[in-house]
């Protein structure tokens, strides 16, 4: 049996007195009329708690995330969408792709500001090796988007 927090959509048990993720004090009608029957296993048919994401009678694995092909196709867009744009040194896409707009945000803004710092110092060559530090820190925003498109895709669109 779960309640559903108004303010954040987090479940939590309905013997509980506030919500677990936010804190929001629950009134005692929200955890009567939130109290519903548990779910149902899609192999074994045994009552699982709502929002696991395991059976504890027979260990299937449960739905609820999005269909695996999919699921390859997206993380596979997303990642061409890091890798491709990220050699020329934009980034930011992929994470636009999956909808996590603060990451590209922030990517993009790195983006123009490698772009400024190379047309402001690399080119005019006034810092001794500004070459060099201007392409180790776009190496290390390419890898780091890299990864984190990798870490959202398998953790979120795959489940493992």
């Amino acid at each position: 049996m779960a309640v559903r927090c108004r303010a954040c959509q987090a479940e939590s048990p309905s013997w509980s007195d506030f919500c677990l993720r936010c804190g929001r004090t629950f009134s005692i009608e929200e955890r009567t009329a939130g109290e519903r029957a548990g779910e149902t296993c899609e192999d074994c048919g045994a009552e699982v708690t709502a929002g696991s994401r395991h059976c504890l009678d027979c260990g299937a694995v449960r739905g609820g995330g999005m269909a695996t092909p999919d699921a390859y196709r997206v993380s596979l867009v997303a990642k061409l969408l890091a890798l491709i744009p990220g050699i020329f040194n934009f980034f930011g896409l992929g994470h636009l792709y999956l909808g996590k707009y603060r990451k590209a945000f922030a990517f993009l803004l790195l983006s123009i500001g490698l772009r400024l710092a190379n047309d402001m110092w690399v080119a005019p060559g006034d810092i001794a090796n500004a070459d060099i530090v201007w392409l180790g820190a776009s190496l290390m925003v390419f890898i780091y988007q890299l990864w984190d498109i990798y870490r959202i895709t398998d953790r979120e669109l795959l489940k493992r």
